[in-house]
């Protein structure tokens, strides 16, 4: 028997999903230490590509080899120079999509079809450069779907019963920020509006808290820093426990130094004001007003920071709905979309 896969291809991390046997959407495990998603890197090594935290971990520290974040590029004429080759970022994606398909088939055996999620705000030449990487992966995709109809069936199932009417979809990952207003009927859902930055996400917030960092430590002891003395790679892990702490200490060359969540979202507050304009002008172009939408759903691994949370909330007077694994919605959401259009019943 083949299999349906839904994928999100996303700027930083992908995940791949299915139904599995008692028709429960599941992510499907992938990379070298059995994740749940994906680092959307690629380092060349000798001509071999290989993908994931190892890539990763060569962008941190300004690798020349290793190249991530060409979602951004998607659609447009940019290529990429690496290891004496040139790719264009679909070439780059399908390189990604590749490896995905490769551990989907490992564990559930031919992949008959794949349902592959865009940012709604995605033109029509990014969505042309989205199915170029499906066919150098080798993907058979009859559809692409925009990532908040993806997150929104997969919250309806969470609930356990057909959504209906307005709601809100604010998703915001590593790379990219899109809020869409969609309007929902059962497992049919419209993209009434959708505004978005193609790049703001949680790595601009990174770049701003290793930016911060550096100004205290020349602050404190006069010397300038560089990405090799605090990697981005370390400023990501220390913004992933600002949000669940006040404040935390880094020691850097021997000097510690104390970093608040305050200062951290005081660092990345122009970057939340452009979500709060985005997601006003959603509203607007909807003719939808604050009182009229039913929920507001979360998507993408930055919703955690509470500063975004709080800023979802405020947009749109509503407390935000949010999974657990908010970086995984929308690969679950294109497997239950790929079920539904394969006639198979999701439990």
């Amino acid at each position: 028997m083949t299999a349906i896969i839904g994928i999100d291809l996303g700027t930083t991390f992908s995940a791949v999903a299915h139904l599995n046997e008692s028709g429960i959407p599941a992510i499907i495990m992938t990379g070298s230490s059995d994740k749940n998603i994906l680092p959307s890197c690629i380092l060349f090594d000798d001509a071999v590509a290989v993908v994931g935290e190892e890539a990763q971990k060569a962008m941190w520290v300004n690798d020349p080899n290793a190249v991530g974040r060409f979602k951004r590029e998607m659609g447009t004429d940019k290529t990429y120079s690496i290891s004496g080759q040139s790719f264009t970022p679909a070439d780059l994606s399908g390189i990604i999509l590749k490896k995905l398909a490769g551990d989907a088939t490992a564990k559930l055996g031919e992949i008959s079809e794949a349902v592959i999620t865009v940012p709604a705000c995605f033109g029509h030449p990014g969505r042309e450069a989205t199915m170029k990487a499906a066919e150098y992966a080798g993907l058979k995709v009859q559809n692409i779907i925009d990532e908040p109809t993806a997150a929104a069936l997969y919250y309806g199932y969470k609930e356990g019963k057909d959504l209906g009417g307005t709601y809100a979809v604010y998703d915001l990952g590593g790379g990219t920020f899109d809020v869409s207003i969609i309007r929902v009927s059962g497992q049919d859902v419209e993209v009434l509006s959708s505004s978005g930055v193609a790049k703001l996400g949680g790595h601009d917030f990174d770049i701003m808290l290793q930016m911060l960092v550096f100004d205290k430590y020349k602050k404190e002891t006069g010397e300038t820093l560089i990405n090799e003395d605090w990697s981005l790679g370390e400023a990501e892990s220390t913004k992933h426990s600002l949000s669940t702490r006040e404040e935390v200490k880094i020691r850097i060359n021997r000097k510690l130094i104390t970093v608040t969540r305050g200062e951290f979202e005081e660092a990345i507050s122009t970057l939340i004001a452009q979500t709060d304009m985005l997601c006003e002008s959603a509203l607007d172009e909807a003719e939808v007003t604050k009182s009229q939408l039913q929920g507001l759903f979360l998507a993408g691994g930055s919703t955690r920071v509470p500063a975004i949370h709080q800023a979802a909330s405020r947009a749109f007077d509503l407390e935000p709905i949010a999974a657990a694994n908010v970086d995984e919605v929308v690969a679950l959401g294109a497997a239950l979309y790929a079920a539904y259009k394969g006639d198979r019943k999701a439990l």
